[in-house]
């Protein structure tokens, strides 16, 4: 259901009752080709300042001058996800492709199939190009009742990166925009129908991980913040990690990345320069104990600087890649956690082959 906050703040641009909320519940046989919302948002005010002088100068590289911009949510019928959101970033690269920020929406729904009211999720995929893990968290989240969303970073999906560099490398090229748009996107779903008021929850897995510990870090009111086999030190991430990092040094080197342009590359998007802004009684890390991709070192790192216990680090026997096998009881894990229900630091997996 609508509040009174949330219509007094929406513009339709079809016919006024064609709402997302309206089009979750029709049949088939209702539903329009095209039902398209308009919202009003305003960015949030933030003390873009801090007393630790590295952090200080990290906030104010970021900072934008606040104010209202404009939120479009497109219906998408037949397809896997329920809508598109999209509104201008606060950072400005030229390309429009680029400058516009996209939102994939998995929709919470009742036993009856309607939108119901949820708490929500701001996702921030990983590298893989098609975000495929992301997708499947966000489903999932949905069907346990969390309005997701899944936000594209410069180079994804609708933000095609039209030079078609390695997945990634159009991310942390633009890494003060992603921060950025990340921020904003709090502000935009702020707004959406049928999002219950109260702190929007922020998951990362990856790269994502990376990203959504330092959007974190910058905006304390995400809450909880979820890191999926994730770390800090981006810099000793693609040096010393295999696979994937690996990959995406070989990317950034061919592009001219690499010693200290690569760790100036990489700045705006560490972690490390905010950690300890995060709140370690609301934030969670879950990584693999044999990840080769993003070490040990790395977790560890992000985890210390936080200042997290062992009650919020949570294991799982898999490498970076094997972790998916476990995708389920992680997941599980993970609405559990920003639901606000009780927390066991042991992950109960599957059993593969047979009983034991």
């Amino acid at each position: 259901m609508f509040t009174v906050k949330r219509i007094n703040l929406c513009r339709l641009t079809i016919v006024m009752s064609f709402t997302i909320a309206l089009y979750a519940g029709m049949t088939s046989a209702q539903q329009p080709k095209v039902a398209e919302a308009r919202f009003t948002a305003k960015d949030t005010v933030r003390q873009w300042a801090d007393k630790k002088p590295e952090t200080d100068t990290f906030l104010k590289n970021i900072q934008w001058e606040p104010g209202a911009f404009e939120v479009r949510c497109t219906a998408t019928p037949g397809l896997r996800y329920d809508a598109l959101v999209r509104f201008e970033s606060p950072v400005k690269t030229g390309d429009r492709w680029l400058d516009e920020v996209v939102l994939v929406w998995y929709a919470a729904r009742g036993e009856d199939g309607k939108a119901i009211e949820a708490p929500a999720v701001l996702m921030v995929h990983s590298l893989h190009p098609r975000m495929i893990v992301a997708d499947q968290l966000a489903q999932q989240f949905a069907k346990q009742g969390l309005h997701t969303f899944v936000i594209q970073m410069p180079g994804y999906g609708f933000r095609w990166d039209k030079l078609r560099r390695y997945p990634g490398t159009t991310t942390l090229i633009n890494g003060r925009q992603t921060i950025a748009d990340c921020l904003r996107a709090k502000d935009a779903i702020s707004v959406l129908p049928n999002i219950k008021q109260g702190p929007i929850a922020l998951q990362g897995t990856s790269l994502g991980g990376f990203v959504a510990a330092t959007v974190g870090g910058v905006d304390p009111s995400f809450k909880p913040v979820v890191l999926l086999i994730s770390g800090a030190d981006g810099y000793s991430t693609l040096t010393n990690g295999q696979h994937d990092a690996m990959y995406l040094r070989n990317a950034l080197s061919q592009l001219g990345y690499q010693g200290e342009s690569l760790r100036d590359l990489l700045d705006p998007v560490e972690p490390l320069h905010v950690a300890q802004r995060l709140d370690p009684a609301q934030t969670w890390m879950i990584n693999a104990r044999d990840d080769q991709t993003i070490p040990r070192a790395n977790s560890d790192a992000l985890a210390e600087a936080i200042g997290l216990d062992d009650e919020h680090r949570l294991w799982v026997n898999a490498n970076h890649y094997t972790a998916a096998l476990l995708l389920k009881p992680v997941t599980e894990k993970m609405v559990q956690i920003i639901k606000g229900e009780e927390v066991e630091a042991e992950i109960t997996v599957p059993v593969f082959g047979g009983s034991q």
